[in-house]
């Protein structure tokens, strides 16, 4: 009989939608990203000492032993497995069920336990009025959730200044916020064995630590895409800074970027086009052959190589993408690029929009593989349109919205590109690691991505990161008193302010 009533709750959650007008419940507000439905208890908790798991999904059974002892401890629940009789299509869909009986979770694959366990572990608490944790208990209700894009990713930066810990913490929050792609952009931090002359002496990303943040990713359900940027902002650099990775530290590779601060790479030179292949086939292997490659692209400079003034910089520049194209799609991978250099500056179709392009480069929208994906970012706040949306999909790119840290805008483009049916969004983050910012970027792209209709903004995003950034640290088995945290020193000296 008990079998039968959890088996009937199980369909009936899968099945059963809720208006939006009746997700008034405060637990909705709790859980990041939002779920589509949510009906807890706010004061009615259960020990979660049971959790039956109707999946036919083996490896998600095995996943979900694992990481609840991982998380719980000797006071890990009991796992049983039931055979899966949802009705769900939607991939990454989940149901959880919690009564007095104990928790159920309907799942049709691994992508969707894992979902349904990261959002009980962010309503699970321990149990009251001890000294030490003896038990955890979890409210009272039902949730019944699924992702709205296809591609949730935020964009990492490693910077010298970062260390290994900071990197694996933002891949680890990520996948907790089921997001499913990190792109992890090296800024003079990877070490080349085929060309150990570009990248700083200091640089701290070795193949060995790769391989460690990439294995981590797949068990968490994320797919590391890795970075290099072919085009502009060859220097690895910030400009600000007027460092160059390659040439400050080996002025002898002068020839490959162009004599005007080096920040991009000469397209003309064929040898660049050899170091830019070898090195972009090195990152596919040690980043474990991903189905990505983003190849940057942006903020690049007018030429000042006579070789390159000499030709249309537009056949350059086509011909330039067309090859970077071609060598990661041999090697089983599609290109990733930012589009500001597509926009030309000056158009008024793209006022007040990051468009960077001349008259020459925007041609290159029209000439390009459509298979490559379109990075399309703007930081600044919602606008009531986003017009390249619709020109880069008119022409047949897949698109990805890419905002920064302002939350009226990534609302407006989340439901921008819900309203097109477009790829998804990558969030960035950049320098802006520590502090709120950190908080508010992360609980709203995981918001924006999953389900980009719901008030994902209103949360208490600051003091829920918190939590579960502590949730990370423990995975981490972190020890320093500046490892924890969201900046590592409370008080700022000739140091820096976070760092």
């Amino acid at each position: 009989m008990k079998k039968l009533m959890l088996l009937t709750i199980c369909v009936a959650i899968l099945s059963v939608i809720m208006p939006a007008s009746a997700q008034t419940n405060k637990y909705l507000l709790k859980i990041i990203p939002q779920p589509v439905e949510c009906n807890l208890s706010p004061s009615y908790y259960v020990p979660f000492t049971q959790l039956t798991i109707y999946t036919d999904d083996t490896e998600a059974v095995a996943w979900a032993e694992k990481h609840l002892a991982q998380w719980y401890k000797k006071e890990a629940p009991k796992v049983f497995q039931k055979s899966y009789t949802g009705k769900s299509t939607k991939s990454g869909a989940y149901s959880i069920n919690i009564n007095s009986n104990g928790v159920v979770i309907c799942a049709k694959e691994l992508e969707g336990v894992r979902y349904a366990l990261y959002s009980l572990r962010q309503i699970a608490i321990p149990e009251r009025n001890t000294l030490k944790v003896e038990g955890w208990i979890v409210p009272v209700g039902a949730i019944n959730d699924y992702p709205t894009m296809k591609f949730r990713g935020m964009h990492i930066c490693w910077f010298p200044e970062t260390e290994e810990f900071e990197i694996e913490r933002m891949i680890r929050m990520a996948a907790y916020y089921k997001l499913n792609y990190v792109v992890l952009e090296p800024w003079g931090t990877y070490r080349s064995k085929v060309a150990p002359w570009l990248n700083w002496d200091e640089a701290p990303i070795t193949k060995k630590s790769i391989k460690r943040l990439v294995a981590i990713a797949k068990e968490l359900g994320v797919t590391i895409i890795p970075q290099l940027n072919i085009f502009g902002h060859a220097s690895q650099s910030r400009s600000r800074s007027a460092k160059h990775s390659a040439i400050d530290q080996r002025p002898c590779y002068q020839p490959l970027f162009e004599p005007m601060a080096g920040w991009n790479w000469c397209l003309s030179n064929p040898k660049a086009k050899e170091v830019i292949e070898a090195v972009m086939v090195e990152m596919l292997e040690d980043f474990g052959n991903p189905e990505f490659f983003h190849i940057g692209c942006d903020e690049a400079q007018q030429p000042s190589c006579p070789e390159c003034l000499k030709q249309p910089y537009s056949k350059l520049f086509v011909e330039h993408i067309k090859f970077a194209h071609d060598v990661l799609a041999k090697h089983g991978a599609r290109a990733m690029m930012w589009q500001d250099m597509l926009l030309e500056k000056g158009d008024k179709r793209w006022t007040d929009y990051k468009a960077n392009g001349t008259a020459e480069t925007a041609k290159a929208a029209e000439e390009m593989p459509k298979d490559i994906v379109i990075c399309d970012w703007h930081y600044r706040a919602g606008r009531k349109d986003y017009p390249s949306y619709s020109y880069f999909k008119e022409l047949g790119y897949d698109l990805l919205a890419c905002p920064w840290k302002n939350v009226s805008g990534i609302v407006a483009e989340a439901r921008a590109i819900e309203n097109i049916g477009a790829f998804g969004m990558l969030g960035t983050i950049w320098h802006h690691y520590y502090g709120y910012d950190i908080a508010s970027i992360y609980t709203n792209i995981a918001g924006a991505t999953w389900n980009p209709s719901a008030n994902f903004a209103q949360h208490n995003g600051f003091n829920l990161f918190k939590t579960h950034q502590r949730h990370i640290s423990w995975d981490m088995k972190l020890k320093k008193y500046y490892q924890f945290g969201i900046q590592n020193y409370q008080i700022p000296d000739n140091k820096a302010t976070y760092k």
